[in-house]
């Protein structure tokens, strides 16, 4: 059974449309969500359970969490 593949982003994120690029080059079937940085979407109890530092994108494969570790000071 294939795994579920969901990538939460923001459309104008250069890392968000990134990532999109890779998915889509590799035929990979994936569902977007829209996390709305302006409307602060990334600060949610449910957005921060699935990435505990706010950023965006973050890539769940099955109940697996992907995301990066860096951020801007």
């Amino acid at each position: 059974m294939p795994k579920s593949i969901t990538l939460y982003d923001y459309p104008k994120s250069s890392a968000a449309y990134r990532v999109r690029i890779a998915l889509n080059l590799k035929g990979i079937d994936y569902q977007s969500v829209k996390v709305d940085l302006l409307a602060k979407d990334q600060s949610s109890h449910f957005y921060l359970a699935t990435n505990p530092q706010g950023l965006v994108p973050s890539l769940v494969v099955g109940n697996q969490s992907i995301f990066s570790h860096y951020r801007v000071a």
